[in-house]
Protein backbone atom coordinates (compact mmCIF):
# COMPACT_ATOMS: atom_id res chain seq x y z
CA UNK A 1 0.00 0.00 0.00
CA UNK A 2 0.69 3.65 -0.89
CA UNK A 3 1.97 5.90 1.50
CA UNK A 4 2.20 8.95 -0.25
CA UNK A 5 -0.97 11.68 -0.86
CA UNK A 6 -2.60 13.05 -3.88
CA UNK A 7 -5.05 14.81 -5.04
CA UNK A 8 -8.16 14.84 -7.20
CA UNK A 9 -10.32 17.60 -7.77
CA UNK A 10 -10.30 19.48 -4.72
CA UNK A 11 -9.64 16.41 -2.68
CA UNK A 12 -5.98 15.65 -1.04
CA UNK A 13 -5.86 11.93 -0.99
CA UNK A 14 -4.01 9.95 1.98
CA UNK A 15 -4.03 6.86 2.90
CA UNK A 16 -6.86 5.05 5.14
CA UNK A 17 -6.28 3.12 7.79
CA UNK A 18 -8.02 0.26 9.84
CA UNK A 19 -9.45 3.32 12.04
CA UNK A 20 -10.67 4.72 8.83
CA UNK A 21 -13.30 2.03 8.80
CA UNK A 22 -15.71 3.48 10.98
CA UNK A 23 -15.45 6.74 8.92
CA UNK A 24 -16.35 4.53 5.58
CA UNK A 25 -19.51 2.88 7.11
CA UNK A 26 -20.82 5.84 8.07
CA UNK A 27 -20.38 7.75 5.44
CA UNK A 28 -21.70 5.19 3.26
CA UNK A 29 -24.62 4.76 5.44
CA UNK A 30 -25.19 8.99 5.28
CA UNK A 31 -25.34 8.43 1.58
CA UNK A 32 -28.05 5.31 1.66
CA UNK A 33 -29.32 5.17 5.05
CA UNK A 34 -31.79 2.58 4.19
CA UNK A 35 -28.16 0.60 3.30
CA UNK A 36 -26.57 0.84 6.80
CA UNK A 37 -23.33 -0.55 7.25
CA UNK A 38 -21.86 -1.65 10.13
CA UNK A 39 -18.52 -0.26 11.42
CA UNK A 40 -17.71 -3.66 13.20
CA UNK A 41 -17.90 -5.79 10.06
CA UNK A 42 -16.19 -2.65 7.46
CA UNK A 43 -13.42 -3.09 9.86
CA UNK A 44 -13.37 -6.80 9.74
CA UNK A 45 -13.33 -6.88 5.91
CA UNK A 46 -10.87 -4.33 5.65
CA UNK A 47 -8.29 -6.37 7.92
CA UNK A 48 -9.34 -9.79 6.20
CA UNK A 49 -9.73 -9.61 2.43
CA UNK A 50 -11.90 -12.29 1.20
CA UNK A 51 -9.59 -13.70 -1.38
CA UNK A 52 -6.06 -12.36 -0.54
CA UNK A 53 -6.49 -9.00 -2.78
CA UNK A 54 -3.94 -6.20 -2.70
CA UNK A 55 -6.04 -3.01 -1.75
CA UNK A 56 -5.33 0.53 -2.45
CA UNK A 57 -7.53 2.97 0.10
CA UNK A 58 -7.56 6.73 -0.05
CA UNK A 59 -9.60 8.87 2.58
CA UNK A 60 -10.37 11.91 0.59
CA UNK A 61 -10.12 15.17 2.54
CA UNK A 62 -11.85 18.53 1.95
CA UNK A 63 -11.43 21.27 4.44
CA UNK A 64 -9.76 19.53 7.05
CA UNK A 65 -12.26 17.03 7.69
CA UNK A 66 -12.59 13.26 6.19
CA UNK A 67 -15.36 13.31 3.73
CA UNK A 68 -14.84 10.42 0.78
CA UNK A 69 -13.06 7.17 -0.04
CA UNK A 70 -11.03 6.01 -3.45
CA UNK A 71 -10.54 2.19 -3.42
CA UNK A 72 -9.64 -0.46 -5.69
CA UNK A 73 -8.35 -4.63 -5.70
CA UNK A 74 -7.45 -7.16 -7.43
CA UNK A 75 -6.94 -10.71 -6.89
CA UNK A 76 -3.20 -11.58 -7.36
CA UNK A 77 -3.09 -11.60 -11.74
CA UNK A 78 -1.92 -15.83 -11.43
CA UNK A 79 -5.28 -16.32 -9.79
CA UNK A 80 -6.92 -13.47 -12.17
CA UNK A 81 -5.66 -13.62 -15.87
CA UNK A 82 -8.35 -11.56 -17.14
CA UNK A 83 -6.75 -8.72 -14.96
CA UNK A 84 -9.85 -6.78 -13.51
CA UNK A 85 -9.86 -4.65 -10.63
CA UNK A 86 -12.64 -3.38 -8.34
CA UNK A 87 -13.05 0.48 -8.23
CA UNK A 88 -15.01 2.05 -5.32
CA UNK A 89 -15.71 5.86 -4.80
CA UNK A 90 -17.77 7.86 -2.35
CA UNK A 91 -18.30 11.02 -0.65
CA UNK A 92 -20.75 12.50 2.02
CA UNK A 93 -23.84 14.13 1.09
CA UNK A 94 -22.94 17.53 1.18
CA UNK A 95 -19.66 17.40 -0.36
CA UNK A 96 -20.67 14.91 -3.64
CA UNK A 97 -21.08 16.37 -6.98
CA UNK A 98 -20.65 15.06 -10.20
CA UNK A 99 -16.65 15.93 -10.70
CA UNK A 100 -15.92 15.19 -7.27
CA UNK A 101 -16.92 11.46 -7.96
CA UNK A 102 -15.40 11.37 -11.29
CA UNK A 103 -12.31 12.97 -9.69
CA UNK A 104 -12.20 9.56 -7.69
CA UNK A 105 -13.40 6.97 -10.12
CA UNK A 106 -10.17 8.69 -12.18
CA UNK A 107 -8.04 8.13 -9.44
CA UNK A 108 -8.77 4.64 -9.14
CA UNK A 109 -8.30 3.88 -12.49
CA UNK A 110 -4.98 5.20 -12.42
CA UNK A 111 -4.13 3.13 -9.51
CA UNK A 112 -5.76 0.33 -10.98
CA UNK A 113 -3.74 0.25 -13.96
CA UNK A 114 -0.34 1.54 -12.38
CA UNK A 115 -0.87 -2.31 -10.73
CA UNK A 116 -1.03 -3.60 -14.02
CA UNK A 117 -5.23 -4.05 -14.24
CA UNK A 118 -7.08 -4.47 -17.67
CA UNK A 119 -10.37 -4.12 -16.92
CA UNK A 120 -12.09 -1.98 -14.30
CA UNK A 121 -15.57 -2.53 -12.88
CA UNK A 122 -17.54 -0.15 -10.03
CA UNK A 123 -21.19 -0.81 -8.89
CA UNK A 124 -23.93 1.64 -8.01
CA UNK A 125 -27.38 1.43 -7.93
CA UNK A 126 -30.08 1.83 -10.21
CA UNK A 127 -31.53 4.96 -8.67
CA UNK A 128 -28.20 6.66 -8.44
CA UNK A 129 -28.04 8.72 -10.89
CA UNK A 130 -25.08 11.16 -10.48
CA UNK A 131 -22.93 8.55 -9.63
CA UNK A 132 -23.88 6.27 -13.06
CA UNK A 133 -23.53 9.38 -14.75
CA UNK A 134 -20.08 9.50 -13.01
CA UNK A 135 -19.15 6.44 -14.11
CA UNK A 136 -20.36 7.30 -17.91
CA UNK A 137 -18.24 10.22 -18.16
CA UNK A 138 -15.63 7.89 -17.48
CA UNK A 139 -16.64 5.37 -20.19
CA UNK A 140 -17.33 2.39 -17.96
CA UNK A 141 -20.92 0.82 -19.35
CA UNK A 142 -23.61 -1.44 -17.93
CA UNK A 143 -22.01 -4.73 -17.84
CA UNK A 144 -24.51 -7.10 -15.10
CA UNK A 145 -27.02 -6.33 -12.58
CA UNK A 146 -27.44 -7.46 -9.04
CA UNK A 147 -31.08 -7.99 -7.88
CA UNK A 148 -31.85 -7.40 -4.24
CA UNK A 149 -35.04 -8.28 -1.93
CA UNK A 150 -36.64 -8.16 1.19
CA UNK A 151 -38.73 -10.61 3.04
CA UNK A 152 -41.44 -9.23 5.42
CA UNK A 153 -41.01 -12.13 7.89
CA UNK A 154 -43.68 -11.34 9.99
CA UNK A 155 -46.34 -11.32 7.11
CA UNK A 156 -44.81 -13.94 5.78
CA UNK A 157 -44.58 -16.27 8.72
CA UNK A 158 -47.69 -18.83 8.09
CA UNK A 159 -46.33 -18.94 4.24
CA UNK A 160 -42.78 -19.79 5.84
CA UNK A 161 -43.94 -22.40 8.44
CA UNK A 162 -46.02 -24.40 6.20
CA UNK A 163 -42.91 -24.01 3.31
CA UNK A 164 -40.31 -25.48 6.14
CA UNK A 165 -42.24 -28.37 7.30
CA UNK A 166 -42.49 -29.22 3.40
CA UNK A 167 -38.73 -29.15 3.28
CA UNK A 168 -38.14 -30.75 6.18
CA UNK A 169 -40.43 -33.83 5.24
CA UNK A 170 -38.93 -33.84 1.50
CA UNK A 171 -35.37 -33.23 3.06
CA UNK A 172 -36.54 -37.00 5.21
CA UNK A 173 -37.30 -38.71 2.40
CA UNK A 174 -34.37 -38.21 0.21
CA UNK A 175 -32.19 -39.17 3.42
CA UNK A 176 -30.63 -35.32 3.54
CA UNK A 177 -30.08 -34.19 6.82
CA UNK A 178 -30.20 -30.63 8.02
CA UNK A 179 -28.57 -29.60 11.22
CA UNK A 180 -26.23 -26.46 12.08
CA UNK A 181 -22.91 -26.39 12.09
CA UNK A 182 -22.79 -25.99 15.85
CA UNK A 183 -24.56 -29.29 15.75
CA UNK A 184 -22.03 -31.04 13.53
CA UNK A 185 -18.76 -33.34 15.02
CA UNK A 186 -17.16 -33.90 11.89
CA UNK A 187 -13.23 -32.91 12.18
CA UNK A 188 -13.16 -32.22 8.50
CA UNK A 189 -16.23 -30.10 8.17
CA UNK A 190 -14.29 -26.69 7.56
CA UNK A 191 -12.32 -28.51 4.95
CA UNK A 192 -15.82 -29.94 3.07
CA UNK A 193 -17.40 -26.99 3.92
CA UNK A 194 -15.02 -24.39 1.88
CA UNK A 195 -15.03 -27.56 -1.30
CA UNK A 196 -18.65 -27.16 -1.33
CA UNK A 197 -18.98 -23.30 -0.88
CA UNK A 198 -15.91 -23.42 -3.87
CA UNK A 199 -18.12 -25.63 -6.47
CA UNK A 200 -21.36 -23.51 -5.95
CA UNK A 201 -19.45 -20.27 -6.25
CA UNK A 202 -18.26 -21.49 -9.29
CA UNK A 203 -21.68 -21.94 -10.65
CA UNK A 204 -22.64 -18.18 -9.80
CA UNK A 205 -22.88 -15.84 -12.54
CA UNK A 206 -20.35 -12.89 -12.84
CA UNK A 207 -18.56 -11.05 -14.93
CA UNK A 208 -15.16 -10.76 -12.51
CA UNK A 209 -14.21 -14.24 -12.48
CA UNK A 210 -14.35 -16.15 -9.24
CA UNK A 211 -11.28 -16.53 -7.70
CA UNK A 212 -10.84 -19.41 -4.95
CA UNK A 213 -10.36 -18.19 -1.28
CA UNK A 214 -7.60 -20.70 0.18
CA UNK A 215 -8.69 -22.40 2.96
CA UNK A 216 -7.50 -20.26 5.99
CA UNK A 217 -9.61 -16.98 4.15
CA UNK A 218 -12.84 -18.85 3.95
CA UNK A 219 -12.32 -19.85 8.00
CA UNK A 220 -11.62 -16.49 8.92
CA UNK A 221 -14.59 -15.55 6.98
CA UNK A 222 -16.48 -17.91 8.90
CA UNK A 223 -15.57 -16.24 12.16
CA UNK A 224 -16.85 -12.74 10.64
CA UNK A 225 -18.61 -10.69 13.82
CA UNK A 226 -22.34 -11.15 11.71
CA UNK A 227 -22.37 -14.90 11.44
CA UNK A 228 -22.41 -17.36 14.15
CA UNK A 229 -21.85 -21.35 13.73
CA UNK A 230 -25.18 -21.80 15.72
CA UNK A 231 -27.09 -20.08 13.19
CA UNK A 232 -25.48 -21.51 10.15
CA UNK A 233 -27.66 -24.38 8.49
CA UNK A 234 -25.52 -26.98 6.40
CA UNK A 235 -26.77 -30.60 4.55
CA UNK A 236 -25.91 -33.32 4.87
CA UNK A 237 -25.45 -36.66 2.65
CA UNK A 238 -23.52 -39.09 4.12
CA UNK A 239 -20.17 -38.28 4.69
CA UNK A 240 -20.71 -35.16 2.90
CA UNK A 241 -21.77 -31.90 3.01
CA UNK A 242 -23.95 -30.73 0.29
CA UNK A 243 -25.01 -27.19 0.95
CA UNK A 244 -25.09 -23.86 3.45
CA UNK A 245 -27.03 -21.07 3.81
CA UNK A 246 -26.19 -18.54 6.34
CA UNK A 247 -27.66 -14.77 7.98
CA UNK A 248 -25.62 -12.23 8.80
CA UNK A 249 -26.55 -10.40 11.79
CA UNK A 250 -24.88 -7.12 11.85
CA UNK A 251 -23.51 -6.35 15.27
CA UNK A 252 -24.11 -2.50 15.60
CA UNK A 253 -26.55 -1.36 12.62
CA UNK A 254 -28.23 -2.74 9.32
CA UNK A 255 -30.32 -5.30 8.55
CA UNK A 256 -30.11 -9.10 8.63
CA UNK A 257 -29.07 -10.49 5.35
CA UNK A 258 -28.24 -13.77 3.57
CA UNK A 259 -24.26 -13.72 4.22
CA UNK A 260 -24.30 -17.43 1.85
CA UNK A 261 -26.63 -19.69 0.39
CA UNK A 262 -25.08 -22.71 -2.15
CA UNK A 263 -25.30 -26.09 -2.79
CA UNK A 264 -23.32 -29.12 -3.91
CA UNK A 265 -23.88 -29.74 -7.95
CA UNK A 266 -24.93 -32.79 -7.11
CA UNK A 267 -28.06 -32.27 -5.18
CA UNK A 268 -29.22 -29.46 -7.50
CA UNK A 269 -32.92 -29.90 -8.11
CA UNK A 270 -33.58 -31.43 -4.64
CA UNK A 271 -35.02 -28.93 -2.76
CA UNK A 272 -31.45 -28.36 -0.52
CA UNK A 273 -31.07 -24.39 -1.19
CA UNK A 274 -34.71 -23.77 -0.19
CA UNK A 275 -34.74 -26.35 2.96
CA UNK A 276 -31.69 -24.14 4.36
CA UNK A 277 -33.10 -20.54 3.30
CA UNK A 278 -36.22 -22.33 5.36
CA UNK A 279 -34.16 -22.85 8.43
CA UNK A 280 -32.52 -19.52 8.14
CA UNK A 281 -35.48 -17.62 8.02
CA UNK A 282 -37.17 -19.72 10.61
CA UNK A 283 -34.79 -19.39 13.31
CA UNK A 284 -34.44 -15.47 12.46
CA UNK A 285 -38.31 -15.34 13.17
CA UNK A 286 -37.50 -16.99 16.53
CA UNK A 287 -34.96 -14.62 17.21
CA UNK A 288 -37.21 -11.56 16.81
CA UNK A 289 -36.05 -10.40 13.31
CA UNK A 290 -38.76 -8.51 11.66
CA UNK A 291 -37.11 -8.64 7.76
CA UNK A 292 -34.44 -9.85 6.22
CA UNK A 293 -32.38 -9.12 3.08
CA UNK A 294 -30.53 -10.84 0.19
CA UNK A 295 -29.26 -10.13 -3.65
CA UNK A 296 -28.88 -12.55 -6.10
CA UNK A 297 -27.47 -12.29 -9.54
CA UNK A 298 -29.89 -11.41 -12.14
CA UNK A 299 -29.19 -13.78 -14.10
CA UNK A 300 -29.41 -17.23 -11.14
CA UNK A 301 -33.17 -18.26 -12.25
CA UNK A 302 -33.27 -20.85 -9.61
CA UNK A 303 -32.33 -18.63 -6.94
CA UNK A 304 -34.16 -16.16 -7.80
CA UNK A 305 -37.39 -18.21 -8.00
CA UNK A 306 -36.99 -19.47 -4.49
CA UNK A 307 -37.00 -16.00 -3.50
CA UNK A 308 -40.26 -15.15 -5.38
CA UNK A 309 -41.50 -18.03 -4.35
CA UNK A 310 -40.89 -17.30 -0.23
CA UNK A 311 -42.63 -14.12 -0.71
CA UNK A 312 -39.53 -11.71 -1.33
CA UNK A 313 -40.26 -8.34 -2.71
CA UNK A 314 -37.74 -6.78 -5.58
CA UNK A 315 -35.89 -3.31 -4.57
CA UNK A 316 -33.56 -1.39 -6.49
CA UNK A 317 -31.17 -3.41 -8.52
CA UNK A 318 -26.94 -2.51 -7.85
CA UNK A 319 -25.76 -2.18 -11.29
CA UNK A 320 -22.55 -3.23 -12.53
CA UNK A 321 -20.13 -0.61 -15.01
CA UNK A 322 -16.96 -1.69 -16.42
CA UNK A 323 -14.37 -0.32 -18.61
CA UNK A 324 -11.31 -1.35 -20.81
CA UNK A 325 -8.40 0.44 -19.05
CA UNK A 326 -5.41 1.33 -20.98
CA UNK A 327 -2.08 0.06 -21.05
CA UNK A 328 0.53 1.96 -18.75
Amino acid sequence: MSTATAMAADLLLRPATLHDAAFAADMWTAVRPDEAEDPILIRYWWEHPWDDSTWDRYVAMHGGRAVGLAAQDHSTWEKMPARFARLSAELIPDVRTHARLSALIAFGEAQAAGDGALRATIWAWEDDALKLDAAASRAFREERRERFWELDLVANRAKLERMAATSRERMREQGIRILTLAEDTDPDRYRKLWRMSNEAQQDVPTTVPHVEPPFESFTTWLRNPGVREDRTWIARVGDEIVGISMLAFPPVRGVVVTEWTGTARSVRGKGVARALKCETLMQATVLGVDRVRTDNDSQNAPILHINESMGYRRRKDNVQLTKELART
